[in-house]
């Protein structure tokens, strides 16, 4: 049974956010080179994604008053990031394929299956890094408002060092 609990009950330790740090990026780095094209600009992507995800809680953390859990929310958020790459991988090796034939591109006839499962993986992302926003900040019905900022700011970010 999946027991519901927050970052609180996570180790506080250097040690451990290192271990699942490592975990976070190894869960990356074969479905996002293979659509990233190369290991530089894959690279990139993976520094700018973490370093704004480091930023984006130590600022909550100084915002809110909530020090004491800045190294376990990155815990939560990478640990739980890397299970979700394990499930999305799968889809993005699949979209990497679509975008190779090209023809589904302009007709946007992605299989039906496909949209499904890559919305049910990024709702339930959204969730789960709103759920971890929530516990450092006072009040947590804005979790779902700067979680979705977050991922803006991630996207114009990303869009701009891939020249896209």
């Amino acid at each position: 049974m999946i027991k519901k609990s927050g970052q609180e009950s996570l180790p506080d330790s250097n040690f451990f956010l290192g271990l699942i740090f490592i975990f976070f990026f190894a869960t990356q780095v074969f479905s996002g080179i293979r659509v990233s094209g190369s290991v530089e600009l894959f690279a990139r992507s993976f520094l700018v994604d973490a370093f704004l995800l480091i930023f984006w809680v130590k600022a909550l953390v100084e915002l809110y008053g909530t020090q004491a859990l800045f190294r376990r929310s990155l815990i939560a958020l990478f640990g739980t990031g890397g299970i979700l790459n394990i499930f999305y991988s799968p889809l993005i090796l699949q979209f990497s394929n679509y975008l190779g034939e090209g023809e589904l591109l302009i007709e946007s006839q992605f299989p039906v299956w496909f949209t499904l499962a890559t919305l049910l993986v990024a709702f339930w992302s959204i969730i789960i890094m709103a759920h971890i926003f929530s516990r450092l900040i006072s009040n947590p019905s804005y979790s779902v408002l700067i979680t979705l900022l977050y991922l803006m700011v991630n996207f114009v970010l990303q869009t701009s060092i891939a020249g896209i």
